[in-house]
């Protein structure tokens, strides 16, 4: 069975691109906080080792833009125990930055270098005896997508995913621009995937009781995290045209 994971993967390789930086280039920046993830370490009896962080900041310039990302993996072992951090990298490129020992047993608190910088948004992880820790994500991908048009309007369907830490996210998109002076009254919108014949979703429905009317262009959204591949993925919306006639609409990926 096929299962969808070369497309995750892609999620946070596409756009990715490490840069060499001149001190020039920074002068109008700043870094600051982007994400920041730790994990309590603890024996299988329940002793603590101490702590892992991964920690990812964005640059940014002086108007606002975002320009890079960088990250760096952090180690706090408590007295009398040790943490050992093997890999840690940018997971949208196939690069390790672990030598000249760094990746030793660490028996005291320890910060790794920082890593090149990361032109686009993806996830940073650390692996070591600890697991894994990652922080940071890519940017959304739409995946599916599928647009229907009425005298009332036009409703589209989309499905997105984006890799989230050490896990994927994904998303399902209602998006309803109602013609002038008519309106499409949205009723719920669901993301989901199928894996050896069993679906599972998540659904966030907008009529508590009643529906939304929307004479304007809306959109919403609904998203979850899930680790694993799939066979499909799938997002779906309904909806009520000005006639009271119930429609909905299903998207899939692979199609």
């Amino acid at each position: 069975m096929r299962k969808v994971l070369a497309a995750l993967a892609a999620l946070a390789v596409a756009g990715a691109t490490l840069v060499a930086v001149s001190a020039g280039a920074e002068a109008a920046t700043t870094w600051q906080a982007h994400d920041k993830n730790c994990k309590t370490l603890k024996t299988p009896e329940g002793a603590e080792l101490g702590s892992v962080c991964a920690e990812v900041q964005k640059r940014v310039t002086d108007t606002g833009s975002i320009t890079g990302y960088r990250g760096r993996t952090s180690v706090a072992p408590v007295a009398g125990q040790s943490i050992t951090p093997d890999h840690y990298n940018w997971n949208s490129q196939n690069v390790e930055f672990c030598s000249t020992g760094e990746c030793e047993p660490k028996t005291t608190a320890w910060t790794s270098s920082w890593s090149p910088t990361l032109t686009s948004e993806s996830t940073y992880v650390t692996w070591g005896d600890y697991g894994d820790v990652g922080a940071s994500w890519s940017s959304w991908t739409k995946l599916a997508t599928r647009c229907l048009t009425y005298v009332a309007g036009k409703v589209c369907v989309n499905r997105y995913e984006r890799g989230y830490r050490t896990y994927y996210q994904e998303r399902g998109q209602l998006i309803i621009n109602p013609a002038a002076g008519q309106t499409i009254e949205p009723r719920w919108v669901r993301v989901g995937h199928v894996i050896n014949g069993t679906s599972t979703s998540k659904t966030t429905t907008f009529c508590t009781p009643t529906c939304p009317r929307p004479t304007t262009s809306w959109s919403r959204s609904v998203s979850r995290d899930f680790d694993t591949g799939y066979d499909e993925g799938f997002a779906s919306a309904s909806w009520t045209l000005p006639s009271g006639a119930i429609k909905s609409l299903r998207v899939a990926y692979p199609s």
